[in-house]
């Protein structure tokens, strides 16, 4: 099954990571009266007391503590009790009403109820045309939001794991496979490698069973898992993460197997109670609160235009239930009817497009917050490195390169026949696949195994017995690999890489131990090779004469001559890079947030070039650059915080601020600390967007608002342009049809006070804000120029007032002068003239197709069709609406229902006129609020 990777944005933090995660309760109540909330602190306490319970006592004493629970596994009947009593083993308790809510949070939007509103009020006052339109974009909305957000629940849904699981029977156990959702507390699980813990666990059969908890701590290297046999000492402690019989749910087994104990799932386990922190409501993100300042201003703005306008047109036409009919018109007309429909429209487009590249979008406003991102917080391994162990080097006790450790290396792995661990899979496969022959010194075939001492993890060694190559079997050479300081301490003499005249390894060997200053050098190359982010294994070999029928032990592991070094690296995803230079380039800061070790993180953000070099930084420091100190003022170490040092400052609040927004490696982070790392840096500056991207565990995928079914860093600067792409696109519709509605209004009032008759009938007006909306559902396929695209963008309800009241107003002066033509050209200035009707035909097509054409100048900051062209999309809509536009007086039926009548020919001359120069007034005014306000969209 494809691993889930997580990405949680602004709106929902997440404790591992987006990936970062949500939800669940540590208790589950199906009494009335809800559960009263646990502190994070009593939490995690709770849980580890309920793990050390089981986890403390030998193997053999485990099933007493539950006498229902068995060795052999539990009873089909018992494992349905249980099932019933703690529920599905999901990180949520199942929600009966999803759909409900699903439906409550697609119609739960401003505009909707804005809109909706509207609508009553229309139907009150019998406009029933107006009623069913606005209610029609409501339905429309609310349909596509919700479609969208049921595809992506079944689709997360439809990926089910199964576990392997024991059943008691009359004549003993057998082995079922099960969904992982099926899983209770008492379960037998049997696991193997590549198996992922469905539950808290602990041990109770291991056959060198190895774990990675890479999602939880960061740390790449497997750990090594058994059982119990004996109780543990009075000064022994419980710890969690590093206790060796307990697996907790998400990590994986590497190698071997065995059976375990599930002692707590779902909401019950350790990642469930990380989780608890997210399941309190989500705070608005900043999508949210625009929309919402965006619906207050539209609001005012009607509660102040549509009075004033009912006023004004009572008095002057005495006839106060037209004004208010026509007031009512005005309110909606300044209200973007096709709003809801456009958002819903753009974030769709964009849920199809990032589909494409296999991520589901679980929440739609996830992709518009996507493009309000300015810190992005990774986790390490498996998401900007590979979660795999490679060769990185091979070297001497002093650094220097040579291939004689690898070599050796190689023979002892390939040799060894027990369970194979990562580092052995590196180092066959690192000589398997060199394009270059590794085996310079010593021959690669022909060695033949003649014993061999396993590893254990007490040790921390293993070694092989081989015979020569062309030998007669008699000589034999012990290899040994293991952890540097157990290794050196079998050590009695270094092997010299350099042989000459005056010094041999048989004079080394007169010492009896490593001199101690050959050993310092050692230790020191290993601790500067550690510091750059390596993984050591030390190499040493001896001779030994073979003799018939012989065996070896732990005892022949002494007097080696060390050979070097092996140093292991978690290699950089292949996209890593480049996408780091991606969310640079789109403004968008990278923290990394691991469990793993600060030398190790500093080693990946050197190479992703998130932290200069320490050539550089030397350099600057030595020349005391001020920008470079301004920028890192404690060098490398003023750019990484460990879990130890955040604790430290928690006491201090504006200390812990500083050191959050200063650092760019937080490292041997608990997944607590990384949610509190979120959450901080999301405060600072006043409010910031931050995503979390992180391994996908169950939890993750409940809690994310994206899902990466493939881990491909690249989608998430992707995913950046998406959102941003639909932000530009959502605010362009809102600027245009604000601006035009405002324009029209101000008309309005203009002709209210002037003209003895409506100007345009309600239901005209409706119609050309109807076709003036239909002609921007093309926007969501509209181009956005490169400029708007560098930087995150929020909504701005400040930004949209002024660029409405602004732009808006220049509209009206063409407004009057058609008016004026109506008045002096055509003599219409009485209410009862029979070319009222040809007044307000003048007016619609007037201003339909101002409106229309001058899209091309609003949507871009440039001279349009030249500097910035629109996508066919929006050209082929808009040129379709004009012909639309002028085609319907000349309908029959149609002209007669909306009482308009056929214009004279020369009044198109007069329409061309007033087009150019309205064209030529918007860019002479957006070139000056450009110059202005620094903005444009």
């Amino acid at each position: 099954m494809t691993p889930f990777r997580g990405l949680v944005l602004p709106c929902s933090l997440l404790a591992p990571p987006l990936q970062i995660w949500k939800s669940m309760g540590l208790t589950y109540d199906k009494s009335p009266i809800p559960p009263q909330p646990i502190a994070r602190v009593e939490q995690e306490q709770l849980v580890c007391a309920t793990l050390g319970r089981f986890a403390q006592v030998p193997v053999s004493a485990i099933f007493v503590l539950e006498p229902g629970w068995s060795p052999r596994g539990l009873s089909e009947e018992q494992a349905s009790l249980i099932l019933k009593t703690h529920g599905p083993n999901t990180p949520v308790a199942e929600r009966p009403l999803a759909a409900l809510r699903m439906l409550w949070g697609a119609i739960i939007n401003p505009f909707n109820i804005l809109l909706t509103i509207l609508a009553i009020i229309s139907a009150a006052t019998q406009q029933i045309p107006t009623f069913v339109v606005m209610m029609a974009m409501v339905l429309a909305s609310t349909g596509l939001r919700m479609k969208s957000m049921i595809q992506a629940v079944n689709l997360i849904k439809s990926v089910t794991t199964n576990t392997r699981v024991l059943r008691c029977r009359n004549s003993g156990s057998e082995e079922f496979e099960i969904d992982q959702r099926d899983v209770v507390p008492g379960d037998i699980v049997a696991v193997t490698s590549g198996d992922v813990f469905p539950g808290d666990c602990v041990l109770i059969t291991a056959e060198a069973i190895t774990i990675t908890q890479a999602s939880l701590t960061g740390e790449m290297m497997p750990i090594e898992k058994t059982v119990r046999l004996a109780a543990p000492r009075p000064e022994e402690t419980f710890e969690l993460l590093q206790n060796d019989n307990v697996c907790l749910a998400g990590t994986s087994v590497v190698t071997g197997n065995g059976y375990a104990l599930v002692i707590s799932t779902g909401k019950d386990t350790y990642m469930a109670s990380i989780a608890s922190e997210l399941s309190k409501r989500r705070p608005e993100n900043a999508t949210q609160i625009g929309i919402r300042k965006v619906s207050y201003v539209l609001m005012a703005f009607m509660g102040v235009m549509a009075p004033i306008v009912f006023i004004v047109q009572g008095a002057v036409s005495k006839n106060w239930k037209g004004a208010i009919m026509f007031a009512i018109a005005v309110a909606v007309g300044i209200t973007p009817e096709m709003l809801p429909m456009i958002v819903t429209s753009n974030l769709a487009l964009s849920a199809v497009r990032v589909a494409r590249k296999k991520v589901i979008v679980k929440r739609f406003d996830a992709i518009q917050n996507l493009g309000t991102v300015r810190i992005l917080c990774s986790d390490k391994t498996g998401t900007l490195t590979a979660d795999l162990v490679r060769i990185s080097m091979s070297a001497t006790g002093t650094g220097a390169l040579s291939q004689l450790p690898i070599e050796l290396a190689y023979i002892n792995s390939s040799l060894q026949t027990g369970s194979r661990s990562p580092i052995d899979h590196a180092i066959v496969d690192f000589v398997n696949q060199s394009e270059q022959d590794i085996f310079t010194d010593i021959p690669r075939d022909g060695w033949v195994k003649q014993g061999e001492v396993p590893f254990d993890s007490s040790r921390r060694l293993l070694s092989v017995l081989v015979s020569r190559p062309g030998g007669d079997g008699s000589e034999g050479l012990l290899i040994t690999k293991g952890a540097v300081e157990e290794v050196l301490d079998l050590c009695v003499s270094v092997y010299n890489h350099q042989p000459s005249p005056s010094l041999n390894a048989s004079e080394l060997a007169w010492f009896g131990y490593i001199p101690f200053n050959d050993r310092r050098k050692i230790l020191g190359t290993a601790q500067r090779l550690n510091e750059e982010g390596l993984r050591l294994v030390a190499v040493a070999c001896r001779e030994q004469l073979i003799k018939p029928f012989m065996t070896i032990s732990c005892s022949d592991e002494s007097e080696l001559t060390f050979i070097g070094f092996i140093g292991l690296l978690d290699p950089l995803k292949p996209d890593a890079t480049q996408a780091i230079k991606d969310l640079a380039a789109l403004n968008v800061q990278v923290r990394i947030l691991t469990g793993d070790a600060p030398a190790v993180a500093a080693k990946v953000a050197r190479d992703l070039g998130l932290i200069p070099s320490r050539e550089s930084l030397s350099i600057a420091e030595n020349e005391k650059d001020v920008e470079a100190s301004a920028s890192s003022p404690k060098g490398e170490e003023g750019l990484i915080l460990t879990g130890v040092q955040l604790a430290a400052l928690a006491e201090d609040q504006d200390a812990y601020k500083d050191a959050v927004d200063r650092c760019i490696i937080f490292a041997k982070l608990s997944p607590y600390q990384k949610l509190e790392v979120v959450k901080a840096l999301r405060a600072g500056d006043g409010g910031r967007a931050v995503a979390f991207l992180g391994d996908g565990t169950e939890i993750a995928k409940e809690a994310a608002d994206v899902i990466l079914l493939e881990k491909s860093l690249a989608v998430v600067a992707d995913g950046v342009i998406e959102g941003r792409i639909t932000l530009i696109n959502t605010l362009k519709y809102i600027k245009m049809a604000t601006s035009s509605n405002f324009g029209n209004i101000f008309s309005v009032l203009v002709a209210s006070a002037w003209l003895p008759y409506q100007p345009m009938l309600p239901l005209q007006l409706l119609v050309q804000n109807l076709l003036y909306d239909f002609s921007q559902a093309s926007i969501p396929w509209d181009n956005v120029d490169p400029e708007y695209l560098v930087a995150p963008k929020t909504w701005g309800a400040k930004s949209i007032i002024r660029f409405m009241v602004c732009m808006g107003p220049f509209s009206s002066p063409f407004d009057i002068i058609t008016f004026s033509i109506n008045w002096f050209h055509y003599g219409i200035r009485t209410l009862d003239n029979p070319l009222v009707p040809l007044a307000q035909t003048h007016w619609f097509l007037e201003g339909s197709l101002t409106q229309l054409f001058i899209i091309h100048f609003l949507r871009t900051g440039k001279l349009p069709f030249i500097q910035s062209r629109a996508s066919i999309a929006v050209v082929c809509t808009t040129f379709g609406i004009a012909g639309l536009s002028i085609a319907i007086p000349y309908i029959p039926k149609i002209n007669t229902a909306l009482q308009f009548t056929p214009t004279e020919p020369i009044y198109y001359s007069y329409l061309l006129g007033m087009i150019t120069g309205y064209a030529l007034v918007v860019h002479v005014v957006k070139t000056i609020y450009q110059l202005v306000f620094k903005e444009w969209l």
